[in-house]
């Protein structure tokens, strides 16, 4: 009996040191880098699957994943706001005629409820204060 306890103890002592990101933090990692400067506004992330993973080091985690980006304003809905106010936050940090550009250079011109499918490899890192994606 001493022998199971003692061995369950190292299965749960070695599990914990070999720990990979849940697929739920993942979700919200990307979700996070994505929607950032405003962009959260112009359109959601749905769909959401961690296809594959492996780590690449104790500190390194590798992943595919795959999600859905759908568009909550039109092409021209975003025009009209960045021409009505070209230095607005809505849009975060950059240049509102920079980001029009980035925006359809990106997307094209889009509809309220158009949907990318969206496939990535992304790279997390396991600092002092939890998993982050590699810049």
């Amino acid at each position: 009996m001493k022998r199971f306890i003692g061995l369950a103890l190292l299965v749960l002592v070695v599990s914990a040191c070999t720990g990979v990101p849940e697929d739920r933090e993942i979700e919200n990692l990307v979700r996070d880098s994505i929607l950032t400067d405003g962009l959260g506004d112009l359109f959601k992330m749905e769909n959401f699957n961690k296809a594959n993973g492996f780590r690449e080091s104790e500190n390194v985690y590798i992943v595919d994943v795959e999600y859905d980006l759908v568009f909550q304003k039109s092409f021209i809905e975003v025009v009209r706001e960045i021409r009505a106010n070209p230095t607005g936050p809505q849009y975060g940090t950059f240049g509102s005629k920079l980001l029009l550009s980035a925006i359809q250079s990106n997307f094209g011109q889009f509809k309220v409820g158009d949907r990318i499918h969206k496939e990535a490899k992304i790279t997390l890192h396991n600092t002092e204060k939890g998993w982050q994606l590699a810049k």
